[in-house]
């Protein structure tokens, strides 16, 4: 789907070694009204919410908790993310640098808002159920992410993949630390262990907000772990490269996913950006900055 120089597209596929799928997504545009272009959420698609905001969204949910909790918590994430940006948030057509900590410091306000729903939906000392969230806010040139868990954002530019959020799992923060690699043993157990996602506990999450200025031919990439456990980032890289536009990357994900295992459910969005009369950003890849609040 291609309006305003994004061509973007979304897809969840269950896998083949899951009897449910606990994923969902949401690729959104806000021209005044928020208007979902694609989501897995039958009741959503094509469904038009009136606002005063204007830009493009891309969220991926992986839920956790058992079949019925970790279906409800990424449901009830995608939905209360999307109304929270209509409801809640000042959204800028011009943003100075003081606007832009504002900007993020709304989006993971908006995480938090995303938690009290579903600790909300699971009831009284109910069930334990939570999400990882991961959501992308596209106002050209501007790129804002807010996300919480092991869903991942990457940005292609220039033939440079490279991954823009983190992982909040017990695996990385021992990488982190020095002194392990990926391919140890005690790493590999911690790798699926999340620190921090929204719900899932009593813990408060704890945002990771990432800000980038986008340029002309960039690729994005938000996917669940059911992608980026099948296959390692330079596959992910050599398919996204060889495709001819969002859909056609997004389904050849999803096949080599499958074909390598399919052991989870497997979420992607692909965004191409073609904007070529106004790219004036910054040529590095490392045009970006990460904070976790």
């Amino acid at each position: 789907m291609r309006t305003d120089g994004f061509d973007i597209f979304g897809a969840s596929d269950i896998g083949k070694k899951r009897e449910e799928n606990q994923d969902h997504f949401m690729v959104a545009d806000l021209r005044r009204q928020l208007t979902v272009r694609q989501t897995d959420i039958p009741e959503k698609q094509n469904a038009e919410l009136f606002g005063c905001q204007q830009g493009s969204i891309m969220v991926v949910a992986d839920g956790m908790g058992g079949h019925q909790s970790g279906e409800q918590a990424s449901h009830t994430a995608i939905e209360a993310s999307a109304k929270y940006v209509l409801d809640m948030m000042h959204w800028f057509l011009k943003l100075s640098a003081d606007d832009e900590q504002e900007f993020l410091d709304e989006l993971s306000d908006c995480l938090k808002s995303v938690q009290k729903k579903i600790w909300s939906a699971g009831g009284p000392g109910g069930r334990r159920m939570g999400t990882t969230v991961t959501m992308a806010y596209l106002l050209w040139p501007r790129m804002f992410v807010v996300h919480a868990g092991d869903s991942r954002c990457y940005l292609l530019r220039n033939g440079q993949f490279q991954q823009l959020t983190t992982d909040h799992t017990i695996a990385q923060q021992l990488i982190d630390s020095g002194g392990m690699s990926p391919d140890d043993e005690a790493v590999k157990n911690w790798r699926h262990v999340l620190w921090n996602c929204v719900g899932g506990s009593e813990k408060q999450v704890r945002p990771e907000a990432v800000r980038c200025r986008l340029q002309h031919d960039d690729v994005l990439v938000l996917c669940s772990d059911g992608l980026t456990g099948m296959l390692n980032d330079e596959t992910i890289r050599l398919i996204i490269s060889s495709a001819d536009n969002s859909e056609q990357a997004v389904g050849r994900l999803i096949d080599e996913a499958n074909r390598a295992g399919g052991e989870d459910n497997i979420s992607v969005i692909v965004c191409r950006i073609d904007r070529p009369d106004d790219c004036d950003n910054d040529q590095s890849v490392g045009a970006f900055d990460t904070t976790i609040v």
